[in-house]
């Protein structure tokens, strides 16, 4: 059936061309002659004395006439052609207007089966957590191609384009001003949609090779040793945890007052900065460690056997995550209205509709140099900038408080796990994940946080102001968060960056303000630098939302489930 509809596709294709290729032949029947066999050719229109007649032959006796005919001409519409014989098959041939036609739309036919072959195979070769990526991709190419669609049929070459032109004459000095700006704006569209599901793309590989070398490591938690059943010793001895006295009283149990002081010994001081450079830091195997002291709790609460690997859990609470992060809806492009309305009105200002319009030098320099146009775009990048880390270091305190503390107890050697640091009230209480400007910030775009929807539960009243919409709400904040970082990087290098770099290596004589081209080259080039460090903290935010989000009191039982059937653990 497959290669049927694959063959009806052809099929249809093929009437396609053949039809537009009657058109275009009946079309060009009726075009006047070329003049390929003509003596003289002329890129200019000739003269009205220009001899209508052609010498194919010469002869002594008209040597002097076709001299004088000659002289009479231009010496620059003068070109000589050669002449191929009109009955040859190949010259034929190649000046049928239908072969072009036929040639024209196969080309484009062949572009669209490639495309669809290149898909297919996409789909089928990739992880299915990334699936989900590939379909909002497709789904945003489609409505950016109706869109295209739309502005080439309706506003630029339609019934609206008498109107936007006009309205582009009457305030900014230039018909197609307005109308190469709706253009240029879609196709900036376009650009950042297509590179937003790139860095989703990379973030989720980021994460599933984590999600990879974490199964080699919890290879390490299957029993070691070969008698069934994994312990916390053998656990201890291959993450190399640190010793530490749990027992202080030495009689060989430890009570819940030493596990709350053993706890409040471990907790770390580190402040903003600190937490995020020490995560940043983080090698594989602490990482992995995290995930399999979570096991050990998971294993406990649920009573699960001893073979359920963590690696499969986490891998399908990243594919549910990622679906519902990449899901873009028209409202996400109003944040952005601001930010390009506000430079794109420098080039409007100069009649330059982009940095690919032949008079782009003229706005190098003042990017820089208009007031209302950098102090705006500082803001902005001041705001993309504390949104990451702080996003990032949201996601990585409440994971340290969350998780589990595996401790070797420097008296009788064993291995100890002691309980999560939220689950003692001192410490709970202690810990703020809304700080001072924050906390406002988070009640305002929710509606109230958690005054609103208070915390159901000790697990909940981590996320501070928010109260119980985290889960919600800083999946959205993360996305956005990489939108916003993803446009300022496409603007500010398609734009700016290259734009300056490009009348900087040619030299140009129109740029119109020399002194702000180097100033504003190495801003904006500070400025992309710090988008990209933004995007690098992408995948490490989204692995720890994933983890605060399904470990504790958010263990997703039903993916448990799930998991342990598909690895024929249960019964059932």
């Amino acid at each position: 059936k497959k290669m049927m509809r694959r063959s009806y596709r052809f099929m249809a294709a093929a009437a396609v061309c053949s039809l537009a290729a009657t058109k275009l032949t009946a079309v060009c029947a009726f075009a006047p002659p070329s003049s390929s066999s003509s003596f003289l050719s002329s890129k200019q229109s000739a003269p009205q004395w220009l001899p209508t007649t052609t010498m194919t032959t010469t002869t002594i006796g008209s040597k002097s006439s076709s001299i004088h005919q000659l002289s009479m001409l231009p010496s620059s519409t003068l070109q000589l052609t050669t002449e191929e014989p009109a009955n040859s098959l190949i010259y034929t041939i190649l000046h049928t207007p239908t072969l072009w036609s036929i040639l024209a739309m196969t080309s484009i036919v062949a572009l669209l089966v490639l495309w669809e072959e290149t898909i297919h195979n996409i789909r089928s070769s990739t992880p299915k957590a990334i699936v989900p990526v590939i379909d909002s991709m497709l789904a945003e190419v489609g409505g950016l191609g109706f869109i295209g669609l739309f502005l080439s049929t309706v506003v630029t070459g339609g019934p609206l384009g008498q109107i936007i032109g006009r309205l582009s004459e009457d305030y900014l000095g230039d018909e197609e001003l307005l109308l190469e700006a709706f253009e240029f704006l879609h196709t900036f569209f376009f650009e950042v949609g297509i590179l937003f599901f790139v860095v989703a793309g990379v973030c989720v590989g980021a994460v599933l090779e984590e999600v990879n070398k974490l199964s080699e490591i919890s290879e390490l938690a299957l029993d070691a040793d070969g008698d069934g059943e994994v312990t916390l010793d053998e656990l201890a001895e291959a993450l190399d945890v640190s010793c530490m006295i749990v027992d202080t009283d030495g009689d060989g149990i430890l009570s819940e007052e030493e596990k709350i002081d053993a706890l409040k010994s471990t907790a770390s001081n580190y402040n903003f900065i600190q937490a995020i450079i020490a995560e940043r830091s983080m090698s594989e195997v602490d990482r992995a460690g995290e995930c399999l002291v979570a096991r050990e709790r998971i294993l406990g609460k649920y009573s699960l056997p001893q073979e359920f690997e963590i690696d499969a859990y986490f891998g399908k609470i990243f594919g549910e995550n990622l679906e519902e992060s990449v899901e873009l809806s028209p409202i996400t492009w109003l944040p952005l209205i601001p930010l390009i309305a506000l430079e794109n009105s420098v080039d409007l200002s100069r009649d330059v509709v982009s940095a690919s319009s032949s008079n782009a030098f003229e706005s190098c320099g003042y990017f820089f140099a208009t007031p209302w146009v950098f102090y705006p775009t500082i803001f902005f990048q001041a705001l993309s900038l504390t949104w990451a880390l702080f996003n990032f270091w949201k996601m990585t305190s409440i994971k340290k408080m969350l998780l589990p503390t595996l401790v070797t107890d420097g008296v009788n050697g064993e291995a100890a796990l002691l309980p999560p640091r939220y689950t003692i009230d001192e410490i709970r209480n202690n810990f703020n994940s809304s700080p001072s400007i924050f906390a406002w910030g988070e009640q305002f775009f929710t509606g109230g946080g958690a005054k609103t929807s208070p915390p159901r539960n000790e697990h909940e009243e981590l996320f501070g102001a928010v109260g119980a919409k985290f889960e919600g709400v800083y999946r959205d904040s993360m996305r956005f968060s990489t939108w916003l970082c993803v446009a300022l990087i496409v603007y500010s290098t398609t734009q700016i960056v290259f734009r300056d770099m490009a009348a900087l290596y040619l030299h140009s004589a129109n740029v119109g303000n020399p002194e702000g081209l180097v100033p504003e080259l190495i801003v904006w080039i500070i400025f992309t630098a710090s988008a990209v460090f933004q995007l690098s903290l992408a995948p490490t935010t989204f692995l720890n939302y994933c983890f605060v989000t399904s470990v504790e009191e958010y263990v997703k039982y039903d993916i448990v489930q799930e998991v342990m059937r598909e690895e024929e653990l249960c019964e059932t």
